[in-house]
């Protein structure tokens, strides 16, 4: 009881913040999760190379934030588009410093710091671009975001749910042995539900275009979902880190995101074009 009193209460600190920030300050929802993806990008360099230090990890950990910080201010308009180009040099010297610094392990560290800022980074960033009217033309609105965050949390929800009462087939067991086929099917239901409340109340995008992203949310943060196990499988662990109590980590939260949040960014610029 007093594990879930701790996680009722850290899950709504959490999602209250996300939405309050989203709602009235792109800046402070930029500089939220700028806190969030660091330590997000040390658990998953944790998780990709064995033993590694944190001192060995500084170097992809300022990537990680110059990446972040390049696709926070572009989004929030400070400056042009021609600045992301920086991201390629950027990654260009985080492996020079590993190579000149760590030979031995030099092409682990590599794979995990540039995996860490393609799988953990880029996608979190690309959060920051579904608020801003220059990069979405004419949606200055916090409905794409929550929308698809509502989604995603109906669907993590409802398929923890329906898979503790009801699953018995595992969905992939060499990797989640507790996730079923009944709780995928179960939050893929739910997801369309939120789905189609959302078309009922949103001023933006119709009834099909929810219901493409509840699909995207079902089948990529499934996937997201896996990936991460199948990382904390390898490294022997049950969470990602600690830091948020009754929950595990800041990876942990994110998986589904993390393939998410760039396909339904995709979708939305397709569909408002």
């Amino acid at each position: 009881m007093k594990n879930l009193i701790i996680r009722t209460i850290t899950g709504t600190l959490f999602v209250g913040a996300i939405i309050t920030s989203a709602i009235f300050s792109p800046l402070i929802f930029s500089v939220l999760f700028l806190l969030m993806v660091l330590p997000a990008l040390w658990e998953f360099q944790r998780l990709s190379v064995k033993g590694i230090s944190f001192l060995r990890a500084l170097p992809g950990l300022i990537a990680g934030f110059a990446v972040y910080s390049l696709f926070a201010l572009y989004a929030l308009s400070y400056t042009q588009g021609l600045t992301l180009w920086i991201v390629i040099p950027v990654i260009t010297l985080l492996a020079s410093v590993h190579v000149l610094v760590s030979r031995q392990h030099s092409l682990d560290l590599i794979l995990g710091d540039i995996g860490g800022i393609i799988f953990v980074v880029t996608p979190l960033a690309l959060l920051n671009f579904y608020l801003n009217p220059t990069v979405i033309p004419g949606f200055h609105t916090p409905w794409l975001l929550l929308g698809m965050f509502a989604i995603l949390w109906t669907h993590d929800t409802f398929a923890y749910l329906t898979g503790s009462l009801f699953g018995k087939h595992p969905l992939y067991k060499s990797i989640s042995p507790k996730k079923s086929w009944e709780g995928s099917i179960g939050g893929f239901g739910f997801a369309i539900v939120a789905a189609y409340i959302l078309s009922i109340f949103s001023p933006v995008l119709g009834l099909w275009h929810w219901v493409a992203i509840a699909i995207i949310v079902t089948v990529f943060g499934t996937l997201g979902d896996l990936a991460e196990s199948r990382l904390k499988r390898r490294a022997g662990v049950k969470d990602s880190g600690h830091l948020l109590p009754g929950h595990g980590g800041l990876l942990d939260r994110f998986d589904s995101v993390l393939l998410v949040s760039p396909i339904v960014y995709l979708l939305i610029l397709l569909v408002i074009s």
